[in-house]
């Protein structure tokens, strides 16, 4: 039985009374027992600090990341459900364009709260309460580090406010807010433990913010000084280091392991599982789920054969040509399995369910995936027809990452699937990436660390001799093949400014296609959604928060 942390469990309204833990943080007074004992108690600070885990899990969040930023990312998308995003559609109205935007301000006034009564406090012991100050500080600079990214110019709230004169304050330049997340990060990673026991699993450590703060320099193109934080994780006391097998990461019962060096924790318990079952899972999956996620037709083509050739897609049958969609269906299904014959990268399969593969579902049957569906769909005998549920008229590519296998877990929306937020592999890959902008390809661990990452997938080395544009779209397909599904591509295409391009990996306006061949639908993503627009609901209430310029 894996550990989960502990602090999820501890229900904070305990302490707080009915107003709950988001009230505990945001308002003055507490409802249930006064500030001054709830920061004398080593116990109770720490129930405290756990709302932060409890904030940082709901919702869209931090929990969000995977699922939303991957619909909007070049990796996947939720077409047919909320689009406006991905179809260039977007307003200041949305609730799309506020949902991090509120989301992420209550964890910030959460953690200013929590910093401004650990800060110089003598009433606690001192370790815990420098381990408390820098899971706060982390969790707010994790914040900023979104909210940068998203907006730019934002309001920068450094410490406990009353509405009142939060919404007279104006925005803060982008440099700025950027530079205020990475003084956080410092400061926890002075803070904390590098790496935490088993005892504390889950828990914020010193090298996560390592790790982040080196994000910082990397999103600011501080190549040097990217290089220099990353490398500090490939040393002691850090301990990191691949897992051997690329599927268990998303495993709830292996997910627990020396790469993972941040994940959200979540256990099968109403109100502690996350709901990625849900975005992820298909109609065959035990979950019932409905693909609000699906896996672009970029994620299939970026992969290659273990010596890194490229999978012919010209060879794949083609509709024109045949008059009976069901024959056509026989021979593309043929393709695929005998495509999935061949010594691919084994990533492949681990992210994505392809076509005429086997997925082990709802009752513990086992599905394969025809074409065209419905021909299939009163099948008896196993395999039975794999079922995507809304988008009968197209062959979609749905996801295996995240997605529970067979009845080991059946409770719907609370899947105990931890998500990833900072692995090892995406440490060494940003590693390789800022060694190789600042001195070039043939520096000591370009190379090495790009390889590490392919060799767990049984790739073979990179050729030698690439010049530093050539390692550097290796370096980015690299992170497109190790991360699908996970919202990080949709960071990296934004930073790259790669995203309001055609290019047909890491461009966002392209045509999304299914796994026939046939157009779904036309992705746009325009110049201004490099800055996403502030909440109208905000400006309405602010009189002094000025909308982002392209929105007005």
């Amino acid at each position: 039985m894996k550990r989960k942390i502990q602090t999820l469990l501890i229900v904070c309204a305990g302490l707080l009374g009915s107003g709950g833990c988001n009230d505990f943080f945001d308002r003055n007074p507490y409802d249930a027992m006064p500030s001054s004992k709830i920061w004398a108690s080593d116990a109770y600070a720490k129930n405290a600090v756990n709302g932060l885990y409890a904030i940082a899990n709901n919702g869209d969040a931090i929990q969000g990341y995977c699922y939303r930023f991957t619909c909007w990312g070049p990796d996947g998308y939720e077409y047919f459900r909320t689009n406006t995003m991905e179809t260039g559609k977007l307003t200041v109205n949305d609730g799309l364009a506020g949902m991090f935007y509120s989301n992420y301000y209550t964890l910030i006034r959460a953690a200013n709260e929590a910093i401004a009564h650990l800060d110089g406090n003598t009433q606690l012991t001192p370790e815990l309460r420098d381990q408390l100050l820098g899971e706060a500080r982390f969790f707010r600079g994790f914040s900023y580090f979104i909210l940068w990214q998203l907006y730019g110019d934002v309001i920068l709230l450094d410490r406990p406010m009353d509405s009142d004169a939060v919404n007279r304050l104006a925005k803060s330049p982008a440099d700025k807010i950027r530079d205020f997340a990475g003084e956080d990060f410092k400061a926890a990673a002075s803070l904390l433990p590098p790496v935490r026991s088993a005892a504390d699993n889950g828990r914020i450590s010193g090298g996560a913010a390592t790790a982040m703060l080196g994000k910082v320099y990397l999103y600011s193109e501080q190549w040097e000084d990217a290089a220099k934080e990353f490398e500090k994780l490939t040393k002691e006391p850090y301990a990191y280091k691949l897992h051997p097998t690329y599927g268990e990461l998303f495993d709830s019962e292996t997910e627990q392991n020396k790469e993972v060096v941040y994940a959200l924790q979540f256990i099968e318990k109403t109100g502690f599982g996350s709901a990625m079952d849900i975005w992820y899972g298909s109609m065959s999956a035990q979950s019932s789920a409905g693909n609000y996620c699906l896996a672009s037709n970029a994620v299939f083509e970026a992969y290659t054969h273990k010596d890194g050739t490229p999978i012919d897609i010209s060879t794949r049958p083609k509709r024109n040509g045949y008059s009976d969609e069901v024959e056509f269906g026989k021979d593309l299904i043929a393709w695929y399995e005998n495509l999935l014959k061949e010594d691919l990268d084994e990533r492949l399969e681990a992210n994505i369910i392809m076509p005429s593969a086997l997925f082990v579902g709802l009752n513990d049957k086992t599905y394969k995936v025809y074409w065209p569906y419905s021909a299939y769909a009163g099948r008896q005998d196993e395999p039975l027809a794999f079922n995507s549920l809304w988008l009968e008229q197209y062959g979609v590519f749905c996801w295996r990452k995240f997605v529970n296998v067979g009845s080991a877990h059946t409770l719907a929306w609370q899947s105990p699937t931890d998500i990833p937020i900072i692995r090892y592999a995406d440490v060494l890959l940003m590693y390789a990436e800022a060694l190789n902008e600042w001195k070039g390809p043939n520096t000591t661990g370009v190379y090495s660390s790009v390889n590490e990452v392919r060799g767990r997938a049984g790739l073979d080395d990179l050729d030698e001799g690439l010049d530093k544009t050539q390692m550097r779209q290796a370096i980015r397909m690299e992170r497109f093949r190790e991360f699908p599904g996970e919202g990080q591509l949709f960071f990296d295409v934004r930073r790259w400014k790669t995203a309001a391009t055609t290019d047909k990996v890491f461009g966002l306006n392209r045509k999304e296609s299914d796994f026939c061949g046939t157009t779904i639908f036309e992705r746009k993503f325009p110049e201004k959604y490099y800055h996403l627009p502030i909440p109208a609901s905000e400006l309405t209430i602010n009189p002094n928060l000025e909308q982002n310029p392209d929105w007005l």
